[in-house]
């Protein structure tokens, strides 16, 4: 059997996958590499390939991932190292050791709408350079800006997001977005056979799925290593032919970021947390906003209030919740003792899947989304204005987060519903023109407040419902636009 040495490896040439004892070729990825690392928070990660990677202490990375771990694991421990250069990721918003150096100006954050990033790997695997999007449009995506790096100290931005080539196709517009390919990919899937074939389980397909054809050199770790034909030749989820390297792991954490146990969620009588000012509010707007379902309907849920209004769904109707993170089905919190670190939702919280449910990769995902093929999506909000122009995923110096998937829902073409309260802190939510950076203009259907309704007719947000305990004035006062009311202005229960 011939295996080039890693070291002289410049594409996926081998002839057999090479089945390994330990994870030495990790630790010789050269420093400057630029290395595709799978899995969705905690959720599918290369947990001992990570570890190695640690090990051997390499600098100057360039790491494309959709998230970065936490502070204490995942690629948050390559961070902690100091063996990042950059980062080019979706979502940031739970490691505040990166955010930490993100604005001390040690480390290069490139942060990528959530369906781009997956499609950015999924064209490179199939040798595809560029493909154009609406995901992004009239936003600081298309217009470039975006703080990548800043001076040391913070104070000014040192390098910055370019404009991205725009054209129109049947009268809309689409923005040009490069693929990514790496010098290595480190993948973790649930089974492997020796030909090198992998299956995954739960949502721990996601990234792994199209990573592990878009890198020069693929290390594979896997559950376990089985001889061929121990699964039918229409059971696996990835060819062989992407894998270079194979390896059995052992001693998995299986880390769920946000253990959350059924403890009667979907009782509509029942509050999801206990009972308190704030958590009443939310739940009264989860209540409203579940008046907006149908049966039957193919819907994405965001995190915060959104997760919600199932718990205020009425139990005769059946909606498919589809999750960024790769599923379409997704069920109630499990019971104690029943989560699943390789089965966890797009806010990295336990769950269940519902009797036929499906999975799949983060490519397909987004492809759902783009595609239009959801009923709904429904997401928070920082501010909306009367266009229906939403901003919800950056404080420009103070929060970075990141748009994880939020810009490919609101621009797909689906119903879009904000849930958010009216105001916050006393400050006004509803503006006349975004201070934060966009998600996307004028993309937002209806919005659904503690204290109001808002639907788009003709262009712009209507008023059309009050709640029982507000008046018109108070709706007036506290919205930052001019309103226009419905003629048939109703109320509705809180």
């Amino acid at each position: 059997m011939y295996v080039k040495p890693i070291s002289t490896l410049t594409h996926i040439g081998r002839y057999y996958v090479r089945i390994i004892k330990d994870l030495s070729v990790v630790k010789q990825i050269p420093a400057g590499s630029t290395v595709l690392v799978g899995g969705f928070g905690l959720c599918g990660i290369p947990e001992c390939s990570i570890n190695a990677l640690k090990e051997a202490g390499t600098k100057n990375l360039t790491v494309v991932s959709n998230n970065c771990g936490t502070t204490d694991l995942g690629l948050g421990l390559l961070l902690n190292n100091g063996q990042l250069k950059r980062v080019i990721a979706s979502y940031a918003g739970e490691n505040h050791n990166l955010a930490k150096q993100y604005f001390d100006g040690t480390l290069e954050l490139e942060l990528v709408p959530q369906g781009t990033l997956a499609e950015k790997l999924r064209a490179a695997g199939a040798g595809i350079p560029a493909f154009y999007t609406h995901t992004g449009t009239d936003t600081v995506v298309e217009k470039g800006g975006i703080p990548i790096k800043y001076k040391k100290g913070g104070d000014t931005v040192e390098i910055e997001s370019k404009p991205k080539p725009v054209e129109y196709f049947n009268g809309k517009k689409y923005i040009r977005e490069d693929s990514i390919w790496g010098d290595y990919a480190l993948i973790k899937a649930n089974m492997a056979d020796t030909n090198g074939n992998l299956r995954f389980v739960g949502t721990a397909r996601n990234f792994n799925q199209d990573m592990v054809k878009a890198a020069k050199v693929v290390i594979a770790e896997v559950d376990s290593i089985v001889p061929v034909g121990s699964f039918g030749f229409d059971q696996a989820h990835v060819n062989g032919i992407y894998v270079d390297y194979l390896y059995q792991g052992n001693n998995y954490l299986k880390t769920v970021e946000r253990l959350v146990y059924d403890q009667s969620v979907y009782d509509k009588n029942k509050d999801i947390k206990p009972q308190g000012k704030q958590n009443a509010i939310r739940n009264r707007i989860a209540k409203r906003a579940a008046q907006e379902f149908q049966d039957g309907m193919y819907v994405n849920l965001g995190i915060g209030i959104p997760t919600l209004i199932p718990a205020f769904l009425d139990k005769s109707m059946t909606i498919h919740f589809h999750t960024e993170i790769g599923a379409i089905g997704v069920g109630p919190y499990p019971k104690l003792g029943q989560e699943l670190g390789d089965l966890q939702n797009a806010g990295k919280e336990s769950c269940t899947l519902n009797s036929g449910a499906t999975t799949f990769e983060s490519s397909e995902s987004f492809g759902i989304i783009r595609g239009g093929h959801l009923d709904m999506t429904v997401l928070g909000a920082m501010q909306i204005t009367k266009q229906g122009d939403i901003a919800n995923w950056v404080i420009p110096g103070k929060m970075v987060k990141g748009m994880g998937g939020a810009m490919d829902l609101v621009a797909s073409g689906s119903k879009v519903l904000v849930v958010m309260e009216h105001t916050a802190k006393g400050e006004v939510k509803f503006v006349n023109q975004l201070q934060y950076p966009a998600t996307g203009m004028n993309k937002v259907s209806q919005v659904i407040t503690d204290k109001a309704v808002f639907v788009k007719r003709d262009g712009q947000l209507v008023l059309t419902e009050i709640s029982s305990d507000t008046n018109l004035e108070w709706v007036r006062a506290n919205t930052g636009f001019e309103l226009t009311v419905a003629d048939d202005l109703k109320t509705f229960q809180v």
